[in-house]
């Protein structure tokens, strides 16, 4: 990262806001509506998100830093899911803000006590972001704004009177990520908690990741949609080369070698498929995207290797 051009406003501010919460509760996918722009990959599979990386906002009044995280999920114990949870506590060192992401849909089940522990510890300001406002069958949304208030579930705070505990978030916020609603409410919320100080990122900036990770991101995405079952969770994607070329007709054309990274030969077979279906189903829907987003022709050279050690290397 080059210099950082500073702003010249003295109440200029400036911090790290991380997202938390268990598997599937919409956090890629609050990310990308708070920086207004696709960098983190959305699938209704657990275990999509499994790197922490940076979203920049910036507002004239300053920069928030968001690091997106994993889920913390409840499954058997593997290497993918200890490095994956341990990402999640290194990402809680350094940071301003702590913005809690919850699924109002879904019953309050172990993987949120585990995520509530970890928020409990936490001694920066927290914010409660109540996700999937679009959506009609909300049935845990009072369980959860009781839970914010540190009372108990059908006690209200008038009736527990002076021995009603302190609130657990300095605020709490409905929104739908999915459908832009309300995610300025969260950016100011956020706001309030940060300190004066120089902005981290140049202006325009949107994230840390580099081009090579990010296509290797989106290729795991289409991936991660097009299969079932076990198989996503062996895999992983390596980008080993992105060279602007020309094609025959002399236009510019993006050539990306990149390989899909498995661990037996059984789960290779499933990913290249019959006649290699599944590799050219993948690869044809993360071109595609590709294509959208450079605004120009990509060639995919897609293979699907076996690795059995990329999960030690996630760490």
């Amino acid at each position: 990262m080059g210099a950082v051009e500073q702003p010249t406003d003295p109440n200029f501010k400036s911090g790290l806001a991380v997202l938390v919460g268990r598997t599937n509760v919409g956090k890629s996918t609050l990310l990308n509506a708070l920086v207004g722009t696709k960098i983190a990959i959305v699938t209704p599979k657990p275990q999509t998100t499994r790197d922490t990386y940076h979203g920049i906002v910036h507002r004239p009044e300053g920069q928030i830093v968001f690091v997106d995280t994993p889920g913390i999920f409840k499954t058997q114990p593997s290497r993918l899911v200890q490095n994956l949870h341990h990402k999640v506590r290194d990402a809680l060192e350094g940071i301003e803000v702590l913005v809690h992401v919850v699924d109002p849909t879904r019953s309050i089940g172990i993987e949120d006590e585990r995520v509530n522990g970890i928020v409990a510890h936490a001694v920066q300001p927290k914010i409660l972001v109540i996700n999937k406002l679009d959506l009609p069958n909300r049935y845990y949304r009072d369980s959860w704004l009781e839970y914010a208030q540190g009372g108990v579930a059908g006690v209200t705070a008038a009736e527990a009177g002076a021995s009603a505990p302190k609130a657990r978030y300095a605020s709490v916020i409905e929104v739908s990520a999915l459908k832009d609603k309300n995610i300025e409410l969260v950016i100011q919320a956020i706001f309030r908690h940060l300190p004066v100080g120089p902005a981290q990122y140049p202006l325009g900036q949107v994230t840390n990741v580099t081009n090579e990770f990010w296509i290797g991101e989106l290729i795991r995405e289409k991936l991660y949609l097009q299969t079932n079952q076990e198989v996503p969770y062996t895999a992983a994607v390596h980008v080993e080369l992105v060279e602007d070329r020309k094609d025959k007709q002399g236009k510019p054309l993006v050539y990306i070698k990149a390989a899909i990274l498995t661990t037996d030969d059984r789960h290779q077979r499933m990913l290249i498929g019959q006649g290699a279906r599944m590799v050219r189903n993948i690869g044809s829907a993360a071109r595609k995207e590709l294509e959208v987003a450079m605004n120009k022709k990509v060639f995919l050279d897609l293979a699907v290797l076996i690795d059995d050690e990329w999960m030690d290397r996630l760490s």
